[in-house]
């Protein structure tokens, strides 16, 4: 499960920063193009590379980067859905239990050595061992005696993942899941030679020079601490003749004016804007709207008095004006969210509806002052109390404080409600909610793959992240069904994950917010681009420069 506490790529995103990890990354179909025209690509990102070991990334920038110079079973294509890369052939048997995978015979590490079924067990093993220290170790659970290795109660050999000869892989799950694929492509899920890391040793993955390379690029001039590093064609790649890109060079640039000038004298290909330069940029042909695979809400903590009432917490969702957050305050293209979920995260298997629209109760998140006042007096009543006033904790981030300073004077105006806002340093504020000093917290989710269990999850009783302590029965079973009986069965499971977030809706259980979505400008030159539709991501394997 994932964990707002030890879960770094989230938590970056919680308090509304925004982090590039990858938003810049473009693809395209392979084209023919004239091979005059310079392959290369200036790009940036708003923090450096922490690490290339698949153990120790926790951050969506060094993610990002390992998933350039790195291959793993399959690959997320713009709708998320999980194609084959390392992967060949995959047989499921046993009731989703058994997974057997056929690698490709031409894979290749940059030290020579093939790419072999043996290296991801040795990558998974090393990972869910105590002694790597891993914050990802949750991504394996569905894998059998995975937990019980990550809390060193079973010895790392004994994970359901075997090598069956050089180049196939049995995995043996504890739970199924439908989409156990997409979790695959995780660079947790990446392969590590052992050879590299037994010669480097705690140094592995600390620097270009100490990490062996098995993707369409390989990395270069990187220390381990610069703010420059480069991507260049990995001539031993694979399918090194469908990479079109010579090289891709980055730089660390904070400032988001200094980025955007960088732009616009053509100095990088893309770039992130923030809300004023979005707006500024509307007309502008080379703008895109991409996903970020978050939801931002706001959690209650029910064991507060106040915060614990229903009708207050349905008033506060009641009161605020989710088109005019969206539009005036983040200004970024985020939308208004209808349920605990993003859009393009599944489709009703028999209608086609996206699961946004099934899951959605009217008059949970819907804009409607008269109501929210009439339930904000029966609160009032059940509190025993002529007038209440609330704490909203968040970030005292620019983005944070001016989306909780937004909500402050729509609650005062709307309701008398009288609102303070806490903001606080990132960590700080973490570690005040982990600790239960709050009573609403201002706050976002991110999300590592296409599937609404990534954010109805975490209200679950029993989730660490369940830092407001929702404890609903109908909702935990629910999701259990969807986990367990109905884990394979598409139909079943939908009906189960949509009653999960018609619950946590009724109950109002947190007050979903917005979906969060980015502006960014693209070098128009670059074409074919191809987002993921989920999450914003990209893949510049068959990325090229026209002319």
């Amino acid at each position: 499960m994932m964990s707002l506490h030890n879960h770094k790529k989230a938590l970056l995103l919680c308090s509304g920063i925004i982090l590039v990890g990858g938003i810049f990354a473009i693809t395209a179909h392979s084209k023919s193009t004239k091979t005059a025209v310079s392959q290369d690509l200036n790009l940036y990102q708003t923090a450096p590379i922490t690490s290339l070991d698949v153990a120790k990334i926790t951050d969506s920038v060094s993610s990002n980067a390992l998933s350039q110079v790195g291959e793993g079973l399959y690959r997320l294509n713009a709708n998320s859905e999980a194609e084959n890369a390392l992967a060949t052939k995959t047989t499921v048997r046993d009731s989703g239990h058994q997974y057997t995978i056929d690698l490709r015979h031409d894979g290749k590490w940059s030290n020579g050595q093939p790419v072999t079924a043996q290296d991801f067990v040795y990558s998974w093993e090393r990972t869910l061992n105590p002694k790597s220290k891993s914050e990802f170790t949750y991504q394996f659970a569905n894998i059998k005696n995975a937990n019980a290795i990550a809390a060193g109660k079973k010895a790392p050999s004994t994970l359901g993942v075997k090598a069956v000869g050089k180049y196939q892989l049995q995995i043996t799950l504890s739970q199924p899941a439908d989409y156990f694929k997409k979790m695959l492509a995780s660079t947790t899920y990446y392969p590590l030679n052992k050879k590299a890391v037994d010669k480097y040793g705690k140094q592995y993955g600390s620097s270009a020079a100490t990490t062996v390379y098995n993707g369409p690029f390989v990395l270069t001039n990187w220390n381990g601490t610069s703010d420059t590093w480069t991507l260049k064609k990995n001539a031993t790649y694979a399918a090194a003749k469908s990479v079109k890109l010579k090289q891709i060079s980055y730089k660390v640039i904070k400032s988001s004016t200094t980025s955007y000038n960088l732009y616009q004298s053509k100095k990088l290909d893309a770039v992130t804007l923030d809300g004023e330069q979005t707006t500024q940029n509307k007309n502008n042909p080379d703008l895109r709207s991409v996903s970020q695979g978050r939801i931002g809400f706001i959690q209650y903590n029910q064991k507060d008095k106040v915060a614990a009432n229903r009708d207050l917490r349905t008033a506060i969702s009641l009161a605020i004006n989710r088109q005019q957050l969206t539009t005036k305050v983040l200004k970024n293209g985020s939308q208004p969210a209808k349920t605990f979920a993003i859009k393009n995260m599944l489709k009703n298997p028999k209608t086609g509806n996206d699961f946004t629209a099934d899951a959605k109760v009217k008059d949970t998140v819907d804009y409607n002052p008269t109501l929210a006042k009439k339930l904000y007096q029966q609160a009032l009543k059940q509190l025993g109390k002529k007038s209440a006033s609330v704490t909203i904790t968040c970030g005292d981030d620019d983005a944070s404080q001016n989306m909780a300073e937004f909500i402050q004077s729509a609650l005062s105006s709307k309701l008398g409600l009288k609102v303070h806002v806490q903001a606080m340093p990132f960590t700080s504020m973490l570690s005040n909610v982990s600790k239960g000093n709050f009573q609403l917290n201002l706050t976002s989710w991110s999300m590592d793959y296409a599937d609404p269990i990534q954010s109805l999850q975490i209200l679950e009783s029993t989730n660490n992240s369940n830092m407001g302590h929702y404890d609903s029965k109908a909702y935990d079973q629910a999701l259990n069904a969807s986990e367990g009986r109905d884990a394979l069965k598409s139909t079943a499971r939908y009906a189960d994950l949509v009653k999960a977030a018609q619950t946590a809706a009724k109950d109002q259980a947190v007050t979903p917010l917005y979906e969060g979505r980015t502006g960014i400008l693209v070098n128009p030159k670059i074409k074919g681009v191809v987002y993921n539709k989920f999450n914003g991501s990209a893949d510049y394997t068959h990325a090229y420069v026209s002319d």
